[in-house]
């Protein structure tokens, strides 16, 4: 043991060695980073996950979009509403049911796409800058295999 386990209590410990605890604290430092990147475009990251998940599938239904980013049938809606406003996507009616509509992106949104994957690489580079590409390789993967287990 050495000499800062024995200075720190249980509790620290225990927290300390939480992988919920430190997957938390990137995930709160990726996400104020990736929204100060985003300020600029005037979009937030829940506008960001919607205009990425339309950049690989387009003409999705907003309960589609939700399902893929995990976000609330409401806060969804609320997204597109606001990205709609922005005039990044647009909502086409659906010709399979008369309830719902397919979101497309926009000319607009198409010519800030190349620009947020810049972004994605940029945070990425960042959080990763103190790893090897060995090490880089290995927590991708072992990180892939954890999140498709949860996506099941």
């Amino acid at each position: 043991m050495n000499e800062l386990s024995k200075t720190q209590s249980p509790a620290q410990r225990v927290r300390e060695n939480s992988v919920g605890w430190m997957l938390k604290v990137l995930c709160t430092s990726l996400d104020a980073e990736m929204s100060n990147e985003l300020r600029r475009l005037d979009l937030n990251t829940g506008q960001f996950a919607v205009l990425m998940t339309l950049s690989e599938a387009e003409g999705l239904t907003q309960a589609e979009i939700g399902k893929k980013i995990t976000m609330p049938g409401y806060a969804t809606t609320r997204t597109i509403d606001a990205l709609e406003e922005k005039q990044f996507v647009e909502r086409r009616k659906d010709d399979r049911s008369r309830r719902s509509y397919r979101i497309y992106l926009t000319d607009q949104s198409r010519r800030i796409i190349p620009e947020l994957f810049t972004i994605v690489m940029k945070v990425n580079e960042q959080l990763l800058s103190v790893l090897s590409s060995t090490e880089r390789k290995h927590l991708t993967a072992i990180l892939k295999k954890i999140v498709l287990a949860k996506l099941g």
